[in-house]
């Protein structure tokens, strides 16, 4: 049986320290990935999106007159805003169209959106210009002749890719490929200025 000398001893008791050292080191690095993993998929897949901060953009649509529209890119998004006509406001309060979402129950906007109007004021529409579908532009389709659901066309939005229409609340009819009325994003509007996000 071979002795072992102090040298040896110490020899091993160095080895024996470096490995604890290694170890904890190991183990102080994966524990610190693993938060950082944490914090970064906790702030993708948040559900809360108050806590999401929205930068706001400033529009002027003083010139908009009753039935034209403009549109404003924000947060990567078209924005449509639609300056509704008396008649406009009427033929929506008075809708007996067959709409597949009329109170606004599954779709996303602000708590005070959820009106027949989806708006702050009656004379103005704000809404994501894009379809719930396939996140396709949608344009203004005017007032018309033609037939739609057996009824007059009495103007709305339209997908530009698979043709689903929405009224000018941007409630979309139903028996059609988009299922959810258009996105309205929180906004304000004071002396002609649309502040979006805000």
């Amino acid at each position: 049986m071979p002795i072992r000398t102090r040298s040896d001893i110490n020899v091993a008791a160095q080895e024996q320290h470096r490995l604890r050292l290694r170890v904890a080191a190991k183990l102080m690095l994966a524990l610190g990935f693993l938060a950082v993993m944490y914090v970064v998929l906790s702030m993708v897949f948040s559900s809360d999106e108050s806590t999401r901060v929205v930068p706001t953009q400033r529009v002027d649509i003083s010139r908009l007159t009753p039935g034209q529209t403009h549109i404003v890119l924000w947060e990567g998004r078209p924005v449509i805003v639609y300056r509704r006509t008396a008649a406009d406001i009427e033929a929506l309060q008075n809708s007996t169209a067959a709409l597949d979402d009329p109170q606004s129950k599954r779709s996303r906007q602000p708590d005070w959106a959820k009106n027949s109007l989806r708006s702050r004021e009656a004379e103005w529409f704000v809404g994501i210009g894009v379809g719930t579908d396939f996140s396709c532009p949608v344009e203004l389709l005017p007032v018309g002749g033609e037939q739609f659901k057996d009824k007059p066309w009495l103007g709305g939005f339209v997908d530009s890719c698979r043709g689903s229409r929405y009224d000018l609340a941007g409630r979309v009819f139903e028996s059609q490929f988009a299922d959810r009325n258009l996105i309205v994003p929180q906004y304000r509007i004071n002396n002609g200025i649309l502040l979006l996000g805000g």
